[in-house]
């Protein structure tokens, strides 16, 4: 028997490929931080001084580390640009995934 490669010609046009659903969704480097944050109730704060990650009922500081809590915000802000930005993002997580 010999080994044959059999190529198909067609009209020097590529195909598309398929893209899975995974490539369709949009990933984002702050997805597991705006998860946290919902599950938390929490928002961003910004009043005379360095940004607060509190709860939306109560208004108490989240007690987080300060390296921890300065990664999540510095990636929201390099993301959505402005707390009031991050926090709508947060809104619209929390509808979309409620």
């Amino acid at each position: 028997m010999e080994n044959r490669m059999s190529v198909k010609t067609f009209n020097g046009q590529f195909l598309p490929r398929r893209t899975s659903i995974r490539e369709k969704e949009k990933p984002t480097r702050t997805k597991h931080y705006l998860e946290f944050l919902v599950h938390y109730d929490a928002e961003l704060v910004q009043a005379d001084g360095p940004i607060r990650v509190i709860k939306c009922k109560t208004g108490a500081d989240l007690p987080l580390e300060n390296k921890g809590k300065l990664q999540m915000v510095k990636a929201l802000l390099d993301e959505f640009a402005t707390v009031d930005a991050t926090n709508e993002a947060i809104g619209n997580y929390r509808a979309s995934h409620s």
